[in-house]
């Protein structure tokens, strides 16, 4: 799970915005999880993925 904010066309942030809402607060709506497959340089030290950028849904 995550936030990924580039590399996104519009018409496929609009099936995003489409998903059922499962909790809202004031501040976040979070959604069910959305399957898609992402392309990333490497990860952090974290663990995280480091520039992800959307290629297609699974």
């Amino acid at each position: 799970m995550g936030v990924m904010e580039l590399g996104v066309l519009t018409r496929e942030k609009a099936k995003v915005y489409r998903a059922p809402i499962i909790k809202e607060t004031d501040d976040f709506a979070y959604i069910a999880p959305i399957g898609l497959r992402v392309k990333y340089r490497n990860l952090t030290k974290a663990g995280l993925l480091r520039l992800p950028s959307f290629v297609e849904w699974v």
